[in-house]
């Protein structure tokens, strides 16, 4: 009998040892699988906040490339259209030093520039102000070229400001969100452009600058391009 009893002392005492190993997870332990998986769901809960909004951010940028584009492509196409008035208009006239004239019904004789000229001497601002719609007053259409002009540039800068003023393609986080379009004139003499460069022999190198700004002024999108070159007769 006491070998027998001696066994039975050693699968009890086996037993005993076994029941402690899977007794669990003591109340340290518990606490500290606790806080690494919390801290492993805060890390993950960060990268997919930050993933969403660089994925936000890019979009934007996106946009405001192929905007961009747009501005330029619509600058270089329509140059040379007169800013203000038909073609068609009675009373527009083109003298031979190159400047352009258009007498209205009571007699009044009045200077018309070219889109690009009035472009270097009135650059175009949007954007801006801390509200909403960036402070300015467009993004009222339901359509962008619902409201048309006479003459292809006024149409133009209408399409712009309905795009760029308002959050309806681009988002205005704020005041520093501004969107700017400014032609540059460069040749030699300082008394025909306010830029001057002796390797430029004709009347005018135009070079076109066109600012975006984006979340509130934190990523900024420029462009520069030549719009136009006029030869010196």
């Amino acid at each position: 009998m006491e070998p027998t009893n001696r066994r039975l002392d050693i699968a009890i005492k086996y037993m005993k040892k076994n029941i402690k190993n899977i007794l669990g997870l003591s109340i340290l332990e518990s606490l500290v699988a606790t806080a690494i998986v919390g801290i492993g769901f805060i890390a993950i809960l960060s990268m997919v906040n930050y993933a969403v909004q660089s994925i936000e951010t890019s979009g934007e940028r996106t946009k405001a490339n192929y905007l961009v584009s747009m501005m330029a492509e619509d600058v270089i196409g329509h140059r040379n259209s007169l800013y203000g008035v038909s073609v068609e208009s009675a009373g527009v006239s083109f003298d031979r030093d190159g400047s352009i004239k258009a007498i209205d019904e009571d007699g009044n004789v009045t200077d018309v520039n070219k889109f690009i000229d009035h472009l270097h001497q009135t650059p175009w601002v949007a954007g801006g102000g801390d509200t909403g719609l960036c402070g300015g007053t467009g993004g009222n259409e339901a359509n962008i070229y619902e409201d048309q002009r006479g003459d292809a540039p006024r149409n133009k800068e209408a399409k712009w400001r309905e795009i760029f003023d308002s959050n309806r393609y681009l988002k205005c986080r704020g005041e520093n969100d501004i969107k700017r379009m400014r032609v540059y004139k460069i040749c030699r003499w300082g008394d025909v452009c306010a830029h001057t460069n002796d390797d430029i022999y004709d009347d005018g190198l135009y070079i076109g600058r066109i600012q975006i700004n984006l979340n509130n002024g934190k990523k900024r999108k420029f462009l520069y391009f030549q719009a136009d070159y006029k030869i010196r007769k």
